[in-house]
C-alpha cells in the first residue's frame, strides 16, 4: 500500500511526463509533413512515404527510413530506452506503416483474411506502444473521404474499417489539416493552412484538452505550449533557476 501512496500525483504531473499525443490527417500536398516540423525541441522523422523534400533545411528534425515491418519496434525501443534521445517523434504516415504490416501479415498467411485480421491487432500494438513513450508523439495520416447519404465525411486513412474507426480513441489531439480559400485584407483570394480541432463540415477532429481555438495555425509548437505542456526552453530555465 504504501508503493501505491508514493505513485499518487497530480494529473497535471503524468500529463507533462508523458507529453501530447496528437494525430494530424490531411490530403496529399496540405503540408502535413511541414506541420510536424513546426513540433517543439529535437525531433525524429520516422518517414516511411520518402516525402521529405519540404523539411530537408529543417536543422531540428532527423530523419529514418523505414522500409521493413521489425523496423518500427526497433526505433521505438531504442527511444524507449533512450538509445535516441528526442524531444519529439514524428510517424509520417500510420496510413504507410499499416500498409508495410499489412505486408508483413500477408507473406506470413495464405489466408488475406488473416492477414487482415492480424494488422489490426499489430497497428493497435504500434499506435500504443508510440504512444506510451514519455515525449511528445505526432502521427501522421492520409485522408479518407466516403459519401454517406450524399454527405461528404472526411477521416483518417487506414487499413480495414475497424481500424479506420477507432484509430482517433488513441489521442488527445486529432486534427485535420485543411487548406482553405479565404479573402485577405485587400480582397483578393488566398489559400491558408489551419488545423480544424473540432468536428465539423464533415470533417472527424477532436480536443481533449479544452483550450484549442476551432481552428489553429499549422504551428505544433504554439498549439503544444497552448495545451500546457511546458517549452524545452521554459525546462531549461527552471533547471537554470534551480
Amino acid at each position: 500500500m504504501s508503493d501505491l501512496k508514493n505513485r499518487i500525483v497530480a494529473p497535471s504531473d503524468l500529463v507533462e511526463d508523458q507529453g501530447a499525443k496528437i494525430l494530424i490527417y490531411g490530403a496529399a500536398g496540405a503540408g502535413k509533413t511541414t506541420a510536424c516540423a513546426t513540433a517543439p525541441g529535437k525531433i525524429l522523422m520516422i518517414s516511411m512515404e520518402s516525402g521529405l523534400l519540404s523539411i530537408r533545411d529543417r536543422q531540428n528534425v532527423d530523419a529514418i527510413e523505414v522500409k521493413e515491418a521489425q523496423e518500427i519496434m526497433q526505433i521505438h525501443d531504442a527511444l524507449k530506452s533512450g538509445e535516441l534521445n528526442y524531444d519529439t517523434v514524428c510517424l509520417d504516415s500510420i496510413s504507410e506503416m499499416s500498409e508495410i504490416l499489412l505486408n508483413y501479415e500477408k507473406a506470413k498467411h495464405k489466408d488475406p483474411r488473416m492477414a487482415y485480421g492480424n494488422v489490426q491487432e499489430s497497428v493497435t500494438n504500434v499506435m500504443r506502444a508510440y504512444r506510451d513513450l514519455h515525449m511528445h508523439v505526432v502521427f501522421v495520416s492520409k485522408m479518407e473521404k466516403q459519401n454517406v447519404d450524399n454527405v461528404l465525411l472526411y477521416e483518417p486513412k487506414m487499413v480495414g474499417t475497424k481500424l479506420g474507426q477507432s484509430i482517433t480513441y488513441f489521442f488527445d489531439e486529432v486534427l485535420a489539416l485543411r487548406v482553405i480559400e479565404e479573402q485577405d485584407d485587400d480582397g483578393k483570394n488566398v489559400k491558408n493552412r489551419w488545423l480544424q480541432t473540432e468536428i465539423g463540415q464533415g470533417y472527424t477532429a477532436k480536443d481533449r484538452s479544452g483550450k484549442l481555438d476551432p481552428f489553429e495555425e499549422p504551428c505544433l509548437t504554439s498549439i503544444i505550449k497552448k495545451l500546457g505542456f511546458k517549452t524545452q526552453e521554459a525546462l531549461q530555465q527552471e533547471a537554470v533557476n534551480e
